[in-house]
């Protein structure tokens, strides 16, 4: 039969390993969450983007159809008020798509960092496996 403190080390080794190992798993786990959330922020700026556009689109041919009813012409004025409402719609897309994408950047980095976190979890674990030395030290003194 093996000595208790022996046997002590050895369990205490095996809890810390299983610790560092449930923990690189959970790291994992938030890694993987984020990374999911990474690529739905990248779509998200993707539809953003269309859809901005596709209105824009929309409410122009809206007022080219009122005009042309009207029997209108365009004119400066008409063509500036068109001009100015593309400045606009563009800036806002911009500033929407932007705001997406920073999102995702955003998931990403934590998606990393909680890879490290994992990494540093795992590794970790199996430093605090080893005994310390104090405690080697009391046990081949006695």
């Amino acid at each position: 039969m093996a000595d208790p403190i022996t046997l002590g080390l050895a369990l205490s080794a095996g809890s810390s390993v299983a610790q560092g190992v449930a923990g690189y798993q959970k790291a994992k786990g938030e890694q993987e969450r984020a990374n999911i959330n990474s690529y739905i922020g990248r779509t998200r700026a993707v539809q953003t983007d269309t859809v901005a556009r596709e209105n824009l689109s929309s409410d122009l041919g809206s007022l080219r159809a009122a005009l042309g009813a009207n029997n209108q012409r365009p004119g400066v004025g008409t063509f500036e008020m068109l001009q100015e409402l593309r400045t606009v719609r563009d800036r806002e897309r911009r500033i929407n798509v932007g705001n997406r994408n920073s999102e995702a950047a955003d998931a990403r980095l934590q998606g990393r960092n909680a890879g490290n976190a994992a990494r540093g979890s795992l590794i970790g674990g199996f430093v605090d496996a080893g005994p310390s030395l104090f405690d080697l030290y009391q046990y081949h003194r006695n």
